[in-house]
């Protein structure tokens, strides 16, 4: 039995040791010599081993250069080998022959078996640390591999021994090549050990570290638990494997500090990673399964990253960062994780790499990718350009270069330039990927063409300095057609928006030309036919041509809704309304969406009925089909425009009122469409609001957290109750950026609806809700409430608590200031909080803003006649049917420019992004599909619910030129001019270039008698958009030919006898002939609705 003060003195000398206090063991030991009997080798072990540890810890290593090509395969096929590194060991002989020889004097003493089982194992470390691996062995030959349990002089510290036992044991049977002896060593070292200790003990606590910072050599229980799980896939047991390495990069998840082995984690992490990666192309895991799982792996690997690496020097590039980005952009694509939040969390991956890169081009390539996935079309352009920018300079570096290496025999441009070189075939890819951006979601057409000469530069460039491709490989055809594809694409937007015949013609040629090269140099892509279908059908009304692309992407791609859409306009240019209906009902069961589609035709209906729409087929056909799950909300838009497209064919085979019985179903579908983004409210989504509630939602969660720990059960509720009232402000006077310093104004509170606050709109509260047969089935009512204010936010159904108002036609009735719509909603025993003010946008013409009801200020009054000089030549040039104004006044054109300088309307130029597009486009969906209920109370002359349904597309978009041009031809039928003229001046001025309102203006001009306004009108028309109009040429043939009868008319009544001959009558018969060309090949829809433009 130990004294009192020897017992003290053995504990502070295993807590010592345990800790790795190792500069306090020599005055233990003297105490331990003083108090305890002589003789004892105790002492004398435990001082050797401290001077080995400090010795250890003042050696100075690269830990990222030993585990640098840590876990990689080498070889291949049965030869294929797993790198795993050894342990350092000193180099210096000198100081370890220094300590053996104490050893040596040590072995000469008397010892107990603890002393021995010490004596031996760190005489084994010794040997181990002097890399002499076959004297270590010798030391531990006699050893027990089974843990003892009555230690006295270090009962917690014989634990660490025994581990270092196990693991020296098991690094020697590698050397050896038994990995199986291997294996078990570790397997049964972290066993004992860890029942040793309790289950939920953390087995891994790092030592102090040395005053250079430098990590010890090795951690015995973190080596144990590293080379088990290595050896394991050495041996080829994936399985074991990748659950042993999870299981390390867990737990040392929870190491501190964080630095502890963080470069071993990284290479862990990417071996865990790329061992995932290949067993989901092999099909033995699912990518659906794994996809949580594969995105933690990236945010643990840059959480590493940043404790591993710090912002680099001038010249120096972390290529574990480049790997990383790489491999996240990859891994993203391959669990197809193409959500809003998954692709949030890969920017937020793009963008930390950015902090440890210097100005990376390989960053901005992958950021700019998962900008655009995630639907930050701006940011994504900023991203692009800088990329160009950075790239040129590195090209510069290039050119200088090539011909020196060319001559110096060099035959690989990653040899020459090094890895962090951009690779001409990237370049060019990002090339394209900009050119698609400004094309596809930006409709910009000149940048595009930017980015097209840009790669066309760069390819001429490499084609002059390397013409035999002996560094740089040779430019795909798949990468020449794309760059055709995009820059012919961006001729043919170019020729759609141009007003000059000359230039649209220019144009369209150069679109068709490049749009066939790309199909000739890529066959195989759907794109390169679809747009070169698209093109022919806008740009030059070739029909038979069109259908023969068309078919020929749906053959490639069936999948691809748009192009069953444009087949089936195409089919109705022919008026072939029978063949383009079985096209669109073969075109929507492709798509994700029919099945919902299906699910709504088959629920019942507001009035009790259960029938089904004649559109897209029988019931029985509907019937058998099962509800699936959505598609995207992209998908879904195609597939919706579809529907409509299917719904006008509808209306030419059975009629107005088959089209009204229908209309019902597609209301529903917008709203499972289109609800979410109409939910956001108005959400910027851009990138920069979206990291920073990410950011606030993680702070909430963690606060919650510790709230609930702590038992604050008050603060809680106040927490919960402040998250429910859904202010969270997103105001930003200015989007931050890292490419520029360009300002994105939003000066608006924008609140964010929750779960118990919104007012959000539901599928099935859509497909539900019965007010639209009520409408559709009742004339002679006021229309209910529809799916989406005036104020775009979504109104619930379902609730009984909301008192709606609706807005009259013609200014506000109900005795209020302004025509807005009121929603009231009352809560009981509680108020609902008011929103915030926000500026709102709206139009220019404050008579307009008072018609419609979207004005947040009172309007000025206006008169009537506003745009006519006086009332007298309004009298004069009028027939004086419906023309008695409404207003008193007698103001004109200049009281009109006062006043609206009065009270001007708030615009801000919308971010865009994919959710303010989908917001957009859902304006534009809920108003059209009012507006086609409208046209057809119209042609059943059911006047008043026409005009109501207007009211109602107004109210879902208050811009739109198009209601605006159907209520002005609504007072058209009714002969009420002057009020058809201020609309048409307004749908006008929101959208020059709608043809359909300019027409409708130059009908109005000349029932007034101004016909020398309206031919002008309609020259401008045919010169510029309406070129393939058939309305407006036929208009200007009519009027060009009652000008001719006008000078052909003789004095006494009779025409002049060669009034064919005129020039005007000529021209007249000419314009009429070719509306009626036009007309015989006029679709049922726009082929433009196809084009969406921002």
């Amino acid at each position: 039995m130990l004294g009192s003060r020897h017992q003290a003195v053995v504990k502070e000398i295993d807590t010592a040791r345990c800790l790795g206090r190792w500069h306090t063991i020599g005055a233990l030991a003297a105490r331990y010599a003083k108090h305890g009997p002589s003789g004892q080798a105790f002492p004398h072990i435990i001082s050797s081993e401290a001077r080995l540890e400090e010795q250890l810890l003042a050696v100075t290593w690269d830990s990222q250069a030993h585990w640098e090509s840590e876990g990689e395969y080498r070889g291949v096929g049965e030869s294929r080998q797993l790198q795993i590194s050894y342990p350092m060991h000193i180099s210096d002989d000198s100081a370890i022959s220094s300590i053996a020889s104490e050893m040596a004097q040590v072995a000469k003493q008397a010892m107990t078996s603890e002393e021995e089982y010490q004596f031996k194992v760190v005489l084994a470390k010794v040997y181990f640390y002097g890399g002499k691996f076959d004297q270590c062995r010798g030391a531990l030959d006699s050893l027990a591999t089974t843990l003892g349990s009555d230690d006295v002089l270090s009962p917690a510290y014989t634990k660490q021994l025994y581990m270092s036992q196990m693991v020296m044991l098991g690094i020697y049977a590698e050397m050896q090549g038994n990995l199986i002896l291997a294996q078990e060593m570790y397997e049964k070292a972290i066993l004992e050990f860890r029942n040793s200790l309790g289950s939920q003990s953390v087995i891994v606590v790092p030592r102090n570290s040395s005053p250079s910072n430098q990590e010890e050599l090795v951690n015995w229980p973190e080596e144990a638990l590293y080379r088990r799980a290595m050896v394991l896939l050495a041996l080829g047991d994936m399985t074991g494997g990748l659950r042993e390495l999870a299981s390390y990069i867990r737990q040392m998840d929870g190491v501190t500090p964080a630095t502890f082995r963080s470069f071993r984690r990284v290479r862990a992490n990417r071996l865990y990673m790329q061992i995932v990666r290949d067993s989901i192309k092999s099909g033995k895991l699912s990518a659906l399964e794994v996809r949580s799982s594969v995105m933690n792996s990236h945010r643990r690997q840059m959480a590493l990253l940043k404790v591993t690496y710090s912002f680099p020097r001038a010249n120096e590039a972390h290529g574990e960062v480049l790997y990383e980005v790489d491999s996240a952009a990859k891994d993203w694509e391959l669990v197809l994780a193409h959500s809003r939040a998954d692709s949030l969390r890969l920017v937020e991956v793009m963008y930390e790499s950015m902090y440890l890169t210097y100005n990376s081009p390989r960053v901005l390539r992958h950021l700019a990718d998962a900008l655009i996935m995630f639907g930050d079309y701006h940011e994504a352009g900023l991203a692009l350009n800088t990329y160009i920018t950075l790239v040129e300079r590195q090209l510069e570096a290039v050119r200088k270069a090539i011909g020196a290496a060319i001559d110096d025999g060099a035959t690989d441009y990653g040899s020459v330039f090094g890895p962090n070189f951009e690779s001409v075939s990237d370049i060019l890819q990002a090339a394209i990927t900009g050119a698609r951006l400004n094309v596809a979601y930006l409709s910009n057409a000149h940048e595009c063409m930017s980015f097209v000469h840009f790669a066309y530069d760069l390819i001429s460039d490499v084609e002059q300095r390397d013409p035999g491709n002996v560094i740089m490989p040779a430019v795909p055809v798949t990468i020449r057609a794309q760059l055709a594809l995009w820059k012919g694409a961006a001729h043919g937007l170019l020729a759609q928006m141009s007003r000059e015949p000359d230039n649209r013609a220019d144009h369209h040629t150069a679109a068709l030309q490049l749009l066939q090269q790309a199909v000739e140099q890529s066959p195989r892509s759907f794109d390169t036919h679809y747009q070169l279908a698209l093109e022919l059908a806008i740009g030059a009304r070739d029909i038979l041509a069109a259908t023969t692309s068309a078919k020929q992407a749906v053959a490639l791609d069936s999948k691809r809704v748009e192009a069953w859409h444009l087949l089936a306009l195409l089919s109705t240019s022919r008026k072939d309304y029978t063949k383009a209906q079985q096209i669109c009902d073969v075109g929507l069961k492709q798509s994700e969406w029919w099945g919902v589609y299906c699910a709504i035709r088959q629920s019942p209906t507001g009035d009790g009925s259960d029938h089904t729409s004649s559109i897209g087929g029988d019931a029985s056909v509907d019937a058998e089909t099962p509800a699936g799950p959505a598609g995207s909300t992209e998908s879904g838009i195609a597939f919706f425009e579809l529907a409509m497209t299917q719904m006008a064919i509808e209306r030419q085979l059975q009629g107005y009122e088959a089209s009204l019985k229908a209309q019902s179903h597609l209301f529903a579908l917008f709203g499972c469409i289109y609800g979410s983004a109409i939910a956001s409210g108005d959400e910027l989504g851009d990138i920069s609001s979206a990291m920073e509630a990410s950011h606030i939602g993680t702070e909430m969660a963690t606060t919650l957290s510790h709230l609930r720990a702590g038992g604050n059960a008050g603060g809680v509720r106040q927490l919960a109750a402040s998250q429910a009232s859904g202010r969270r402000s997103l105001a930003r006077s200015l989007a931050r950026s890292v490419f520029s310093k360009h300002g994105r104004q939003h000066s608006v509170n924008l609140p964010s609806e929750e779960a118990d606050g919104s007012l959000a709109l539901q599928g099935s509260a859509a497909r539900e809700h019965p007010s639209h047969t009520r409408y559709f089935s009742h004339s002679g009512t006021r229309p209910p409430l529809p799916v989406v204010a005036a104020n775009t936010d979504v109104v619930d159904a379902a609730e009984p608590s909301v008192q709606v108002s609706l807005p009259a036609s013609e200014g506000a009735k109900d005795g209020s200031a302004d025509g807005t719509r009121k929603i009231e909603k009352s809560v009981s025993g509680s108020s609902t909080p008011k929103r915030a003010e926000q500026p709102k946008r709206q139009r220019s013409m404050p008579h307009l803003r008072q018609a419609s009801g979207d004005s947040m200020m009172p309007s000025p009054d206006i008169p009537t006649e506003a745009y006519f000089d006086t009332l007298g030549q309004l009298s004069e040039q009028g027939d004086g049917a419906g023309l008695s104004p409404s207003g008193g006044s007698s103001g004109g054109r200049t009281n009109t420019v006062a006043n609206l300088h009065s009270a001007s309307g708030v615009y801000y130029t919308p971010v865009p992004t994919r959710l303010a597009h989908q917001r957009k486009l859902a304006k534009r969906a809920l108003c059209a599909m009012w507006l086609t209920t409208a046209a057809s109370f119209v042609a059943l002359q059911r006047m008043d619910e026409a005009s109501n349904a207007i009211a109602e597309a107004l109210a879902a978009w208050p811009e739109s030129p198009e209601a605006l041009t159907m209520r002005g031809q609504l007072y058209m039928a009714q002969k009420q001019y002057l009020p058809a003229l201020n609309e048409l001046h307004a749908a006008v001025s929101l959208e020059s270039s709608n043809i359909r309102a300019s027409v409708s203006l130059a009908r109005v001009e000349h029932l007034l008698g101004r016909r020398d306004v309206a031919l002008g009108l309609l020259k401008n028309i045919t010169r510029a958009h309406g070129w393939s109009d058939p309305e407006a040429w036929y208009w200007l043939g009519r009027l060009e030919r009652e000008l001719a009868l006008e000078q052909a008319r003789l004095s006494n009544g009779h025409l002049r006898e060669d009034v064919g001959a005129m020039p005007m009558t000529k021209r007249a018969l000419e314009y009429t002939t070719y509306a009626l060309d036009l007309e015989m090949s006029q679709p049922a829809r726009s082929f433009a609705v196809l084009r969406q433009k921002w």
